[in-house]
């Protein structure tokens, strides 16, 4: 299973550093330690988490590892596919971030706060964000791991013959307009505007593409819409899915950027410009191909479709159609037998405005099912302004001033994207001090109805 030899120093890369190690493993039998550091992968410098995976599913790999001793060993390993070699890292990419080279007026970045020298807070009472909230990130390594949108502007020719060794499929892509005078004004880089060509290529070497289109009125609608919507149709299956979403726009927008909210009137327009767009592509391809947001529907305060109408929700981590997969999974609450119990605990379900409407259904059918005394905390924020009312951006300041001091039951329960993997919100207020504050249970691990009625139903 394995031929180590020692290697020359060099110029391995500073490499990763492990740090877990899988009990009986492959990597425990070889005497590979947490705290080693990995150096390459098949005499490649380790980069990022994707050559991992990768090299688990190898049945030969080589791993160049440098320990505790500071002497550089490589590891010739024999195994199974899809054997685990029993490495764990904390980070996913090894060498960094690739970060993004466009000006985009819209950019949700440049709609941050200035972060402050000191740690007193700003004027209006909130501590500075997280760090990585400022960091412009690109990389196309991020958007096949987790779905992250990516613009194609800062691919270089070897990052291109990486995807397509590898075939890292299906890759999500910010497209915002296919018109190339228009992409590069909403791009803010005169080297954006080839979209359709890159897809292709991309397609071509067999590539899968899920694209959005971030809807700014005045700028990329109408007919620039349409001639999009078209022009991305013609890629098809190449481009499975097109998400049309509003423009986020904060307080913190600059004022020169010319950029202004969706307003209800054009989010109906919008929706009634996509129907004919929908029925021929459902005729053509049997699917819909082109989808609006939820917040689109909320906005033109219209009801969500369902389910059937997403075509197995491709652009579902997009916010097209997680309303209605809440929707009918409260429904499923619904359909419960009542909980035969007078002792039922008080609870408080936190959301953002624009979820607030889909919470209150919960909370009806939590109350009618017994399951709880259910009420909803509808944070209407005052840090973020402009059109953001999404729950996944509330601030854990925010949260102690709409609760402290009121009676919240025995659970409050925190939308599960407003926090990190260590369990603290944007403003790094953690759990455990909302806990504390607020003298009751905070929790985020209930990531759904289905999931509170049946956490409730054990209390």
């Amino acid at each position: 299973r394995n031929d180590s030899r020692r290697s020359e120093p060099g110029a391995l890369g500073r490499g990763v550093a492990l740090s877990e190690i899988e009990a009986g493993s492959i990597a425990e039998e070889l005497g590979i330690q947490p705290g080693d550091r990995l150096l390459q992968i098949n005499e490649q410098p380790a980069r990022d988490a994707i050559q991992l995976k990768m090299a688990d599913t190898s049945e030969h790999i080589s791993l160049t590892i440098i320990g505790a001793d500071g002497q550089s060993k490589i590891f010739d390993i024999e195994k199974d596919a899809f054997e685990p070699v029993g490495i764990g890292v904390d980070s996913e990419l090894f060498d960094g971030v690739k970060r993004c080279t466009n000006k985009c007026p819209f950019c949700f970045v440049d709609q941050l706060p200035p972060r402050l020298k000191n740690t007193f807070g700003s004027k209006d009472g909130f501590k500075n964000l997280r760090r990585t909230l400022y960091v412009r990130d690109d990389d196309y390594r991020l958007s096949f791991l987790h779905g992250h949108y990516i613009t194609l502007t800062n691919l270089k020719q070897a990052d291109y013959q990486r995807i397509i060794e590898e075939k890292l499929t299906p890759l999500c892509v910010s497209v915002h307009a296919t018109d190339p005078a228009t992409r590069i004004k909403m791009l803010g880089n005169a080297s954006g505007g080839d979209i359709m060509g890159r897809l292709k290529f991309l397609i071509e070497n067999g590539i899968q593409i899920n694209s959005q289109i971030v809807l700014c009125p005045e700028v990329n609608d109408g007919a620039l819409l349409e001639q999009s919507v078209r022009d991305l149709m013609s890629l098809w299956p190449g481009v499975e899915s097109v998400a049309v979403v509003p423009a986020g726009l904060t307080k913190w927008l600059p004022d020169n950027r010319g950029m202004r909210t969706v307003r209800p009137d054009e989010a109906c327009v919008i929706l009634a410009q996509l129907k004919p767009l929908q029925r021929e592509a459902m005729k053509k391809f049997g699917t819909r191909f082109v989808y609006a947001s939820d917040e689109m529907y909320l906005l033109a305060d219209q009801p969500v479709p369902g389910a059937r109408f997403y075509d197995g929700f491709p652009q579902f981590a997009n916010g097209v159609g997680t309303v209605r997969y809440f929707l009918d999974e409260v429904a499923k609450v619904r359909r419960r037998a009542p909980r035969q119990s007078t002792l039922v605990p008080q609870i408080t379900l936190v959301t953002g405005t624009l979820a607030a409407p889909a919470l209150r259904e919960l909370a009806s059918a939590l109350n009618e099912k017994q399951l709880a005394r259910a009420e909803v905390c509808e944070i209407k924020s005052t840090f973020w302004g402009g059109n953001v009312g999404c729950a996944g951006l509330i601030m854990g300041e925010e949260v102690l001033a709409a609760l402290k001091g009121k009676p919240c039951g025995d659970m409050v329960f925190l939308p599960p994207d407003a926090v990190d993997n260590q369990n603290r919100m944007l403003d790094d207020i953690t759990l455990e001090q909302l806990s504390r504050e607020l003298n009751t249970t905070v929790r985020c691990d209930a990531t759904g109805p289905l999931q509170i009625a049946q956490l409730l139903s054990k209390n």
